[in-house]
């Protein structure tokens, strides 16, 4: 009984690593997530009218700034998940999220 938990067991580990593996995110998306978050972060807000006419254009170059800027980035593969570094800022990619660490 004791043999068939342990396999079980290890089964499940190895299910866990293998979704973990495929789900690791890439550097495009990593770039796209940093992209996404600079256009909300710039069309936040009142978004009727001319202002929300201004704050989408201003998301879209926001966007595009930051997917630039994030092309700069180093990429750390652990293969399970990824660690990013973009100047002083550390980023953790797991289970195609992303997570600030720094």
């Amino acid at each position: 009984m004791a043999t068939s938990k342990r396999w079980v067991n290890g089964l499940l580990v190895l299910l866990l690593v293998l979704l973990f593996y495929a789900l690791n995110p890439t550097s495009e998306d990593f770039q796209a997530w940093r992209s996404g978050q600079a256009r909300e972060l710039a069309t936040r807000g009142d978004s009727s009218g001319i202002a929300g006419v201004l704050k989408k254009g201003a998301g879209a170059v926001a966007g595009a700034a930051a997917g630039l800027a994030a092309s700069g980035y180093e990429r750390t593969n652990y293969y399970v998940c990824s660690a990013y570094a973009l100047g002083s800022e550390r980023y953790l990619g797991l289970l195609s999220f992303f997570v600030r660490l720094k």
